[in-house]
């Protein structure tokens, strides 16, 4: 069963709500959130207005033995299940009721790779989200996640943010950077701090705003048999038209229709997973 915890302030206002370890190895949300509750049970931080909902650990048997996953991506998976079957299913039917009764829902998530930098989905543009990006202090916003999803047969998405969108709430996902460095930390705990600013949670100046590039997404390559990646890729890395990207064991090489970026490279990818996105400039 997740652990939540629960903040209510004494007016009327927005119910935000912050998950972290959808995946299990990915800490950073888990280190920010811990250090939130400190800072609000010692009486630093008091929500003054509306309620936050926290929970620091979803996906615990994963987190506990470090990996990704049990039984399969949580964050594919997250809708109510009438007859849950693996383990995530199960975790999904537990989330689902927090979503549902948020406003606005925060998800902090971190990459696979040194280096990374951090960025937030933009998947659904809507008022809270929108007003919550706008303040997350992170140089790079990704879009068309939903559309590189629809119409295509080999992966189901129910991610996160289209729980929220399906329940007529606001959902933003940020990547907070390499899970295992400390200022991945840091990115998901401002983001936190802004949130409840921005919303006016706790009393505070507004944050402000900060400038970002927006990149929109155009697919994704499903690992489908052994092989490699050529290189070490980074989140963003620059790829150019007719570059090597990926090969195969048999010999077939993956290459990139048209310049643009390589984006969230799994360079432990398992067969049948998501093994790279790529995407363009937005213009």
């Amino acid at each position: 069963m997740v652990e939540k915890f629960s903040f209510e302030g004494g007016e009327k206002g927005i119910s935000l709500l912050v998950l972290g370890a959808i995946h299990g190895n990915e800490v950073a949300g888990i280190g920010a959130l811990n250090k939130l509750l400190k800072k609000i049970n010692s009486g630093e931080i008091v929500i003054k207005k509306g309620k936050l909902v926290v929970i620091p650990i979803c996906n615990v048997e994963a987190n506990i033995k470090d990996v990704r996953q049990i039984d399969e991506n949580l964050n594919r998976v997250m809708k109510v299940h009438e007859n849950p079957i693996t383990y995530e299913q199960k975790l999904a039917n537990e989330i689902m009721p927090f979503i549902k009764d948020c406003d606005v829902m925060l998800d902090l998530h971190s990459t696979h790779c040194k280096g990374d930098e951090p960025f937030v989905f933009c998947d659904y543009p809507k008022e809270l989200n929108l007003k919550l990006i706008d303040v997350i202090d992170v140089d790079y916003v990704l879009e068309g996640w939903p559309d590189i999803y629809a119409g295509q047969s080999e992966i189901e998405d129910y991610s996160t943010e289209r729980a929220c969108f399906e329940c007529g709430k606001s959902g933003t996902t940020l990547e907070c950077g390499y899970h295992k460095e400390d200022k991945a930390i840091d990115v998901a705990y401002n983001a936190i701090i802004n949130a409840l600013k921005v919303f006016e949670l706790i009393e505070s100046d507004k944050p402000i705003k900060k400038e970002k590039t927006h990149i929109l997404m155009k697919n994704f390559v499903v690992k489908k048999k052994e092989g490699r990646l050529l290189k070490q890729y980074k989140h963003l890395d620059k790829v150019y038209k007719g570059e090597g990207i990926a090969r195969y064991d048999d010999g077939e090489i993956l290459r990139a229709q048209n310049d643009g970026y390589i984006l969230l490279p799994n360079l432990e990818c398992k067969i049948g997973a998501e093994w790279y996105y790529f995407g363009i400039d937005k213009l």
